[in-house]
């Protein structure tokens, strides 16, 4: 009521590498507020990521199994109800693209419909002026069909 002009039904969010995760994660466990998610680089199961920052963080895992499995995406892809594009690059040395990867692929099994988007030879971030804008074309051109604005 503080915002009448914004429409509640249609919530997106986007994000990159650490952002790319929240952007994941608050759409499979969120449903009822955010509609459609584009997650760029995203960590989806951090036993995968650099242990010297993620063990700072969550511990080692075999230490900590809950820990990890909790903060972990891959269990939640049978949670999908909104739209989900996952950009990952396939030369990616940070967060590795067998992290989208294994989300597409357990959203497949769980059967549940997104995007993906690997970009060959494309690191982390891509460098190239052009393939950026396009990039971001491609989401703007996502998030109107999921949320059904023209």
């Amino acid at each position: 009521a503080e915002h009448p002009f914004l429409d509640l039904t249609k919530v997106a969010i986007r994000g990159w590498s650490y952002g790319g995760f929240l952007a994941a994660l608050a759409v499979l466990r969120r449903p009822e507020v955010f509609h459609a998610a584009i997650a760029g680089a995203p960590v989806t199961d951090w036993r995968l990521y650099d242990t010297h920052y993620t063990e700072r963080y969550l511990g080692h895992p075999g230490d900590q199994p809950g820990v990890y499995q909790a903060n972990s995406l891959i269990d939640d892809a049978p949670n999908l109800r909104g739209e989900l594009m996952i950009i990952h690059g396939l030369a990616d040395d940070n967060v590795v693209a067998a992290h989208g990867l294994r989300l597409s692929s357990a959203l497949l099994a769980a059967g549940r419909r997104h995007v993906m988007l690997p970009l060959s030879g494309v690191t982390h971030m891509t460098p190239q002026e052009q393939v950026a804008e396009n990039l971001l074309l491609l989401q703007v051109d996502f998030l109107k069909r999921a949320l059904h604005v023209s």
